[in-house]
């Protein structure tokens, strides 16, 4: 089972549960995007984490950054001692893959 958080720019958050692994043709659905880009975030609370975003956002009028993907953005390049030019920032929906750590209840022997 895996969860795909959905970061959304206005700070709302929904939570997708598959049973397999989701393809990008999933993820392109949640997003709402054609092309799809993988870079890193970094919270306390998930650690470092991949992050799937909609690699022509900007170009797709999507003018209102994602304050918490850039934020996490932002955390994960001053730890790994990169960086992005300057005021740069993540626009749209971010999806984050996370398997489950636990079975569900009724699957449990």
């Amino acid at each position: 089972m895996y969860n795909v958080i959905l970061w959304k720019d206005n700070d709302n958050e929904d939570i997708h549960v598959f049973e397999n692994k989701p393809t990008f043709a999933d993820l392109y659905k949640l997003i709402g995007c054609e092309l799809i880009e993988i870079t890193k975030g970094y919270t306390e609370e998930l650690g470092t984490f991949e992050m799937h975003i909609d690699e022509e956002g900007k170009f797709n009028n999507l003018n209102y950054p994602n304050k918490r993907a850039t934020k996490a953005w932002y955390a994960w390049q001053q730890r790994t001692k990169r960086a992005c030019l300057p005021g740069d920032n993540l626009v749209g929906s971010v999806a984050i893959i996370k398997k489950q750590k636990f079975k569900p209840k009724e699957m449990n022997g």
